[in-house]
């Protein structure tokens, strides 16, 4: 009799389970839109800022964007069981990027600031003397790792008066045209693995693709609106940002995968976090500063 009514049961049983699996296509196409909409709303504004705004407007956007990226960077650490000081941090990496700015500060100063003050605060803190040595390192470099990168990002438009704009718009392009050559290219073609112990989906051939996505950007670019930038010079910049912004990705992949995690944040839709989104621009935007200013000084180096 019991046997009867088990088996009777299970019909009744299932029933529920019948809408939820109906559901589940609906969550899928709502998380698949979620990053074209996002794209949607933030590449208008994006343009915005870095092409018509004035430069206070986007200072404070890098300001922004490299505070929340230490925030979740920060989060790796505490992932980790490490007590990391994220508003410390944050501080001291916004009067590192002010040194970047004002002419009256220079950056040593913010560095120091930071050498200094972290350490300082772990040892008049109370905590566990056992944590303070991984915790103040996250600080430290977390601080500087955001801060450094993100000032080139600051200098990259600063500096170049007139074709800053266009600078930061042929970064964006091509690093993001190349992650999207090597997404596409790889998931077709890829079969060997680039650094299969960090990031098993990325491939050698996806690498290839997205380096050539990205000398097809960068000709578009310098034929549509960049003319200044020499055709040959912005090719070189292409393969050595796409190369470099590879590099940058899989340093971040490596990061996540220590602390277990899937994204850096869910703070945009279908795009993870800012560090997600980011980690490529800010390591590629020294080695685009540094490229350009060796153009314009006829590859000379000077010290002032």
């Amino acid at each position: 009799m019991s046997r009867m009514q088990s088996c009777s049961s299970r019909p009744t049983s299932s029933v529920p389970d019948t809408p939820s699996l109906s559901a589940a296509p609906a969550v899928r196409k709502r998380t698949r839109y979620a990053r074209e909409l996002t794209a949607l709303v933030g590449i208008p504004l994006l343009i915005w800022l870095i092409g018509l705004a004035p430069d206070p407007f986007y200072m404070m956007l890098v300001a922004l964007m490299c505070g929340i990226c230490l925030y979740e960077f920060l989060g790796f650490g505490e992932k980790k069981g490490y007590p990391v000081q994220k508003a410390l941090s944050i501080i001291l990496l916004l009067f590192l990027l002010s040194t970047f700015i004002s002419r009256m500060i220079s950056v040593e100063l913010g560095v120091v600031a930071i050498l200094l003050i972290i350490p300082a605060f772990y040892v008049l803190s109370r905590g566990d003397v056992e944590e303070s040595l991984p915790a103040s390192a996250l600080c430290i470099a977390g601080t500087l790792y955001i801060g450094m990168l993100g000032g080139a990002l600051l200098r990259l438009r600063l500096d170049f008066e007139g074709n800053g704009p266009k600078l930061i718009f042929f970064l964006l392009i091509v690093v993001w045209i190349a992650d999207a050559g090597a997404y596409y290219v790889g998931r077709k073609f890829g079969r060997t693995p680039l650094s299969p112990r960090i990031s098993p989906k990325k491939t050698v051939e996806g690498l290839v693709g997205g380096v050539i996505a990205s000398l097809i950007a960068a000709a578009v670019v310098h034929f549509t609106f960049f003319r200044d930038f020499p055709l040959l010079h912005a090719l070189i910049a292409a393969i050595c940002l796409s190369v470099a912004g590879v590099i940058g990705d899989l340093a971040e992949s490596m990061w996540k995968r220590s602390a277990n995690v899937k994204d850096s944040g869910t703070i945009l839709p279908g795009h993870g976090g800012f560090l997600d989104r980011c980690d490529s621009i800010l390591f590629t935007a020294p080695i685009l500063y540094g490229y350009w200013y060796l153009i314009t000084n006829d590859f000379r180096m000077t010290l002032s």
